[in-house]
């Protein structure tokens, strides 16, 4: 995080550089020769997040980039003009044949509008302006659609990422958890897309190669060489072979276990375990909890079952035998080796009782893998990797929520990654190679959709709740005397709202002993309320910045994985701004009552208005805040303490509040 302010602070005091990066990126990116390699459109993306974040000025940015873009196209109808046909020998164009034929076919039947409607479209958008100079395309007409489609190409592409920070702006106002969670899944969801288009392109064209020396190999090895040979010859019968390599995958996976038994609580796995499972802890939050859970019960037996039973049932049904034949066997000996996974979970599990789902992952291999073979097999050959990144994406969220609530392990996660991956992807290749009745997949996918629609919302309707509690981080209670925490004002509790930037911006002036309701009940006869709560209708209030602070939603606040259990405000209409109280759960009790103790804080909001969104922000003006709260008259015992502090705006003044405190 230091790294990125750095960054901000460098392009604050060197916006001329800024500018001359922008340009760079948009002319790459639309250069024909550069712009299929580089993955310009998630970097103008994070240009967009800077603008958004208030790193970048807003048209200048924009000015750069439709400039680097009108540029890179210029150059490359130049190529065009210059080269002719030639450049189709060009590298890496000589490695997309289809994407010239593809410009080719859509420059003739768009003409000079191709220039215009090409820039958005896919793989074809850096390559159509040398076809336009290939095909000797007037200069002028060029240029003019040229600067057209530039000055809207900046906008399209640059205001997503404005939007994704400014929302991102309001996250932080929740917790900075949620920003960092966010920002990271989009991230890594981008690259593992990337990679596996990449991958996936170039082991299609070197596959046929690797088949006929898998062939030649199983000739010379009559036992081993049942596996590929029952896996590529259409004329080799496949149970023999698939027989043989579930027993190895099994053999394998008991393999594993026992060596992650041997390595114990000191290995390796368990280390990157244990370290993982705390970074996910130091990261949840209640609205990620409940996404993750959501998404975790997609990989569980109550969805599966009911899915693998329909698509087995319609594979039969319309007499598609060989396929359903190769469910089963994909599903049946997945559910072989995910019972392997236990051997795993137990050598690496941290505590006893701990729910563990790597069996359960390895089963959803199975059933989305083979799903996704199926669908697959059915589609263009340079369209198959997205029936398989889609499947994969998936998978990967599954894992992801695992891993997120504590439900797995890495090492489990890993295991059932690499063993169900293995399985469907040979028995896939073994499918497709022998023969076998033509699915109507669009239909199979229609059905399958359904079915997971079905039975997901069922079950996440009647278990999200005991899902949500079984999960739910567990932090040990820690005992303070309340005569030392009265006197003392308890130094060591948390002095600011836990924050993963470290920069301790929002302090925990209060501290309550007692029963929050009660506490409401007297704010209550003093004119505080409860705010708005954010729904999908009430924030379109931040849309008007002269919504009055009555009808505004709050947005919640997250401390140590919590949102706030009471949150109170009071107008201030004079200054137009809301006097708010918090108060979040704490994993403190007082002896001997075992009272919790309640961290709270009390803090000015005022309405801020960045990028359209006009959302009440929390002021840095804490001290004030805090003299403003002694003014109502309360029945409970107050006493002030001082803690360190060199947040501006707060001397490190606090109030400890507690009825029994005494």
């Amino acid at each position: 995080m230091e790294a990125i302010n750095s960054l901000f602070s460098w392009i604050g005091a060197n916006p001329a550089w800024a500018g001359l990066g922008i340009f760079l990126i948009a002319f790459f990116e639309s250069l024909a020769l550069v712009g299929l390699i580089l993955p310009g459109a998630a970097m103008m993306f994070g240009i967009g997040a800077l603008v958004g974040s208030g790193a970048l000025p807003l048209w200048p940015t924009l000015i750069w980039a439709a400039a680097g873009a009108i540029a890179g196209d210029g150059v490359s109808f130049w190529l065009g003009r210059r080269y002719h046909m030639r450049v189709k020998t060009l590298w890496p164009l000589r490695n997309h044949p289809e994407l010239i034929a593809g410009a080719t076919h859509f420059f003739y039947r768009h003409g000079g509008k191709s220039i215009l409607l090409g820039r958005f479209i896919g793989p074809i958008r850096p390559v159509i302006p040398a076809v336009a100079g290939m095909l000797e395309m007037p200069t002028r007409r060029f240029a003019l659609f040229n600067i057209l489609s530039g000055v809207l190409w900046a906008p399209v592409y640059v205001f997503p990422g404005i939007l994704f920070a400014t929302s991102l702006g309001l996250a932080s106002e929740v917790a900075s958890r949620l920003a960092v969670l966010t920002g990271t899944l989009l991230g890594v969801l981008f690259v593992a897309l990337w990679l596996l288009r990449l991958l996936f392109n170039r082991l299609h064209r070197h596959a046929y190669p690797l088949l006929q020396q898998s062939l030649a190999w199983a000739r010379l090895h009559p036992l081993m060489g049942e596996i590929p040979a029952s896996l590529l010859d259409p004329e080799h019968p496949e149970a023999r072979g698939l027989t043989l390599l579930a027993v190895l995958l099994l053999i394998a996976s008991t393999l594993f276990a026992l060596v992650a038994h041997a390595s114990g609580h000191e290995g390796v796995l368990s280390q990157l375990d244990a370290y993982l499972l705390n970074t996910f802890g130091s990261l949840r939050t209640p609205l990620m909890d409940s996404f993750f859970v959501t998404l975790s019960q997609l990989g569980e037996w109550q969805v599966l079952l009911p899915l693998s039973l329909v698509v087995f049932a319609w594979l039969w049904r319309r007499h598609y035998h060989h396929a359903a034949k190769h469910w089963l066997a994909a599903i049946g000996i997945g559910f072989l080796l995910s019972l392997n996974l236990r051997w795993l979970e137990a050598a690496t599990q941290g505590s006893p009782g701990t729910p563990l789902h790597s069996g359960q992952l390895m089963s959803a291999i199975a059933v989305y893998g083979f799903l996704a073979v199926f669908i697959a097999r059915e589609r263009h050959e340079h369209r198959r990797w997205r029936v398989y990144a889609l499947a994969c994406t998936l998978l990967g969220g599954i894992a992801l929520a695992q891993l997120y609530l504590g439900a797995s392990r890495l090492s489990g996660a890993l295991g059932a990654m690499t063993l169900g991956l293995a399985w469907v992807a040979l028995l896939g290749i073994g499918y497709r190679h022998h023969p076998a009745e033509h699915i109507a997949s669009g239909r199979l996918a229609v059905v399958a959709l359904l079915a997971l629609a079905v039975a997901g919302i069922w079950h996440n309707v009647q278990n999200h709740e005991q899902q949500l509690q079984r999960y739910a981080r567990q932090v040990e209670t820690t005992s303070l005397s309340a005569s030392d925490w009265w006197r003392n004002g308890w130094q060591t509790v948390p002095a600011y709202r836990a924050d993963l930037r470290g920069y301790n911006n929002h302090p925990l002036n209060l501290q309550f002993a007692g029963d929050p309701q009660a506490l409401r009940q007297q704010l209550s006869a003093l004119g505080w309320r409860r705010p708005p709560e954010v729904t999908p209708l009430s924030w379109l209030a931040w849309l008007n910045p002269d919504t009055p602070l009555a009808i505004m939603p709050v947005l919640p606040q997250v401390h140590d994985g919590h949102n706030e259990t009471l949150l109170l405000v009071r107008e201030d209409e004079a200054n137009r701004r809301l006097l708010t109280l918090r108060l979040w759960p704490s994993h403190y009790r007082l002896e001997p009552s075992q009272q919790p103790l309640w961290l709270g804080n009390i803090a000015w909001l005022q309405p801020v208005t960045q990028n359209g969104l006009t959302a009440p922000r929390t002021d840095n003006d804490f001290d004030t805040a805090l003299q403003q709260f002694l003014r109502f008259p309360l029945t409970l015992p107050i006493k002030r303490f001082e803690r360190d502090s060199t947040l501006p705006g707060w001397s490190g003044e606090g109030l400890l509040l507690g009825a029994d405190a005494e």
